[in-house]
């Protein structure tokens, strides 16, 4: 059996749209071309990594991107064509819906066959616990989380910054992500990027204590992670590989892995 990597965002035109590009390019000078992957070139990278399988992030952010719900579905149907070597995680942006549309959202990505929804708290401008009274009550994310755990699907949570102009990065504490665990307790919580760098104390601590919390170690540097979780032994269980890729930093597919299945751990926990 190969490695998966459960955290990367594989960009092709064909799921962009023109608003998309036209922002992107906006931020970082032409920046689209760079991004954009060959797929052709990426199951070649797969292969020679012996990386058996990804999960494709694709979500929703008005303020960030300028794409709404239905670049999941496009996404999805892209990617169709290769179910044995990538997913795709969607979302719905609750700050921007009605609950009636968040349902019909949600139900439309699961019905094309989406893995799991993901909330980006400083992209989408919404705290993961929003949904209760005391934090504002909206009650859309709360439909989000119903809905992922009565269909047994994991929410993957951005924790810690981000560096695009416009994010927000106070929304970026996992801590919040504590009252979902709570709340919702038969629902597997991931917090992306584990709180990197300003939060990783407390996402491990959260994964300590918490059953249903889990961390994914992507965009931290391998050759870092045990300076951000030295404790990472303790919970070997709770983490996902990943690299998230092709964001800045990351080297590529390959060298990420190769560079993580170097650091000073245990076979058992690399496995």
């Amino acid at each position: 059996m190969g490695y998966i990597d459960s955290h990367v965002h594989l960009w092709v035109r064909e799921i962009m749209s023109d608003e998309m590009i036209r922002r992107v390019n906006n931020m970082s000078n032409n920046a689209v071309d760079r991004q954009l992957v060959s797929i052709d070139h990426i199951i070649k990278e797969m292969d020679e990594a012996n990386i058996e399988y990804v999960v494709n992030i694709v979500y929703p952010s008005r303020e960030m991107w300028g794409s709404n719900e239905d670049i999941v579905l496009r996404a999805i149907n892209f990617f169709k064509k290769y179910p044995d070597r990538i997913s795709i995680v969607g979302g719905v942006q609750p700050n921007h819906l009605s609950e009636k549309e968040t349902k019909y959202w949600l139900e439309k990505q699961y019905e094309a066959g989406v893995s799991g929804f993901k909330i980006h708290p400083p992209h989408m401008w919404v705290k993961p616990n929003s949904y209760r009274v005391e934090e504002g009550g909206l009650k859309q994310l709360e439909i989000i989380y119903e809905f992922a755990q009565d269909h047994n699907l994991p929410i993957i949570v951005h924790t810690g910054t981000s560096y695009f102009p416009v994010a927000r990065n106070k929304y970026g504490d996992p801590i919040f992500a504590d009252d979902v665990s709570v709340d919702f307790p038969k629902l597997r919580i991931i917090l992306a990027h584990s709180g990197r760098p300003i939060w990783v104390n407390t996402a491990f601590q959260l994964a300590r204590i918490r059953r249903n919390i889990y961390l994914d170690l992507s965009s931290i540097p391998p050759k870092r992670i045990l300076d951000y979780i030295p404790r990472l032994e303790e919970i070997k269980d709770k983490c996902l590989y990943g690299s998230d890729f092709p964001d800045i930093g990351v080297k590529g597919l390959k060298e990420n892995l190769m560079e993580f299945l170097s650091i000073s751990i245990s076979e058992e926990a690399k496995e």
